[in-house]
C-alpha cells in the first residue's frame, strides 16, 4: 500500500470506531489506539523503505562516477585505498588538476576515481570537469544524482518524516506516546467491547 491508501484506510477505521454505539469509550480508546499504532508502523515501513531506495541509488550512482564496480581481487583493493589515501591529501584544485593528468596520462584510473571523489566533496569543479570529459555516462549520472535528496540532510528528513505521520485519533488527542501504545496493546474481550 502507498501512503494515502494507508492514510485512507486509517481514517475509514477511525470515522467506524468514533461512529459506533456499540463500544464504550474505553473500548473505542483501545481500537483507536491499534488503529493507530498499525497505520504509523506501516507509513514508518514505507518511509524507510523511501529512504533506502534513495541511499542504495545514490550509492549506485556514486560508483558508477567515481568507484569500481563489481568484484575486485585484492590488489585492486589495497590500490584503491593507497589511491583514496594520498587524494585525500590533496588541499589545493591546482595540484589536484596536475595529478590527474597525470593519473589519466599514465592510464590510472583508480588514482583518476579518487581525486575525482576529493575534488567533488571539495567542489574543485574544474577537476571534475576534466574528469568527466572523457567518461561516458558521468554528466547523467551526476545529474541524477544531484537530482536526488540527500536523507542525511536534517531539514529534508523532517520533512520527509512528517509526511509519514498519520494523525492521533481524537479519542486519545490527550493521550502521551507511550499511554497511546500501553492501550494498543491491551485485548479487548468480548465484555468489555460494550
Amino acid at each position: 500500500m502507498n501512503r494515502e491508501q494507508i492514510l485512507d484506510n486509517y481514517n475509514r477505521q477511525l470515522a467506524r470506531i468514533e461512529a459506533s454505539r456499540t463500544y464504550s469509550d474505553h473500548a473505542k480508546k483501545v481500537m483507536a489506539a491499534k488503529a493507530y499504532t498499525t497505520a504509523q508502523s506501516a507509513l514508518e515501513r514505507l518511509r524507510q523503505s523511501e529512504v533506502d531506495s534513495i541511499n542504495t541509488r545514490r550509492s549506485q550512482l556514486q560508483r558508477r562516477m567515481f568507484g569500481h564496480q563489481g568484484t575486485a581481487d585484492a590488489q585492486t583493493v589495497i590500490a584503491r585505498r593507497d589511491a583514496n589515501d594520498r587524494a585525500a591529501k590533496l588541499d589545493d584544485p591546482r595540484a589536484a588538476g596536475e595529478m590527474l593528468a597525470t593519473a589519466q596520462m599514465e592510464g590510472d584510473d583508480l588514482m583518476a576515481q579518487a581525486i575525482a571523489t576529493r575534488a567533488a566533496r571539495s567542489g574543485w569543479n574544474d577537476v571534475l570537469g576534466s574528469y568527466a570529459s572523457d567518461r561516458p555516462g558521468f554528466q547523467q549520472a551526476a545529474e541524477e544524482y544531484s537530482s536526488l535528496p540527500d536523507p542525511d540532510d536534517w531539514k529534508w528528513k523532517f520533512q520527509h518524516t512528517g509526511q509519514f505521520l498519520a494523525g492521533t485519533p481524537r479519542t486519545l488527542s490527550d493521550a502521551a506516546p507511550h499511554e497511546i501504545d500501553r492501550l494498543a496493546q491491551q485485548n479487548l474481550d468480548e465484555g468489555d467491547a460494550a
